[in-house]
């Protein structure tokens, strides 16, 4: 009776050593792991029952489409840009943007530009419209001026220096600076120019940031994109961050909030689309 009584003590406690040694192991296998990225925030984590919060175990269902459900193809979302020129005989319906120098806008998106422009006033900045509607002919003008600049800085004058194949490199760097007729949103009737009492001379960081940051902040409640930001000169081509373009209050909503240029937004809709 004895002998049963021992044996069953050894077993238990043999048991109890097993257990012991398994509760030792794994407390020893725990790992610290940061709690929502913050800097030395840990929590302690059983390295045996961890799983990876990133691993993929299956291909997930599909996400909603966040993408704003639009006609592209409408007038407001145009793309211009060197590979879709508007022709010579584009003319937008325009009319006098209020309280500017004869700067003319599209008459549809006109209420929305001078509700804007109210409003930057009123939050206690002095905003310019440098720039709004220009011509195929008016465009044309801008560039041909600048190309014969170059042109001349490169030692060809006259009547005919146009003819002189050396020409072409004064246009071609002039396209780098003034944009080729056709090409150019303000012939749209729908893109600004936006800058403060510092816009002569065309240096943004000498401009106001506080009255660009509160139109970045505010212009897509108007219906407006920030259309050539610095960040994205690779994707847009240029850089001009005073240059405004309306494309409606619900795609600019979806453009600013998550910063894309308007290149990235269009090429969503338009599965042939380019970058220039």
């Amino acid at each position: 009776m004895r002998r049963n009584k021992l044996a069953w003590i050894l077993v238990t406690a043999a048991l109890c050593l097993v257990l012991y040694t398994l509760v030792v192991m794994r407390s020893d296998n725990k790992v610290s792991v940061i709690l929502g990225g913050t800097e030395g925030a840990f929590i302690q984590s059983d390295g045996l029952t961890y799983v990876d919060p990133n691993s993929v175990t299956e291909t997930p269902e599909p996400t909603v489409d966040i993408w704003p459900d639009i006609d592209i193809t409408l007038n407001q979302y145009r793309m211009v840009n060197a590979d879709n020129l508007l022709s010579v005989a584009f003319e937008p319906d325009v009319a006098k943007i209020s309280g500017s120098n004869n700067q003319l806008f599209d008459v549809a998106a006109l209420p929305y530009l001078e509700k804007m422009l109210e409003d930057c006033r009123a939050a206690g900045f002095t905003i310019y419209v440098t720039a709004a509607y220009r011509s195929y002919s008016y465009q044309n003008n801008l560039f041909n001026s600048k190309a014969s600049q170059i042109a001349i800085g490169m030692g060809l004058t006259g009547e005919k220096a146009y003819l002189d194949p050396q020409y072409q490199e004064a246009a071609e760097e002039a396209k780098k600076i003034v944009m080729f007729p056709g090409t150019s949103e303000h012939q749209l009737g729908l893109a600004v120019d936006l800058m403060d009492k510092n816009y002569s001379r065309l240096v943004y960081e000498n401009m106001d940031q506080e009255m660009f940051a509160w139109l970045d902040a505010h212009c897509a409640e108007y219906g407006f994109i920030k259309r050539y930001p610095t960040r994205k000169l690779l994707l847009t081509g240029w850089d001009e961050p005073w240059h405004y373009r309306y494309v409606g209050e619900e795609a600019a909503t979806f453009i600013m909030e998550h910063g894309i240029c308007y290149e990235e937004f269009y090429a969503h809709y338009d599965p042939e689309f380019k970058y220039g």
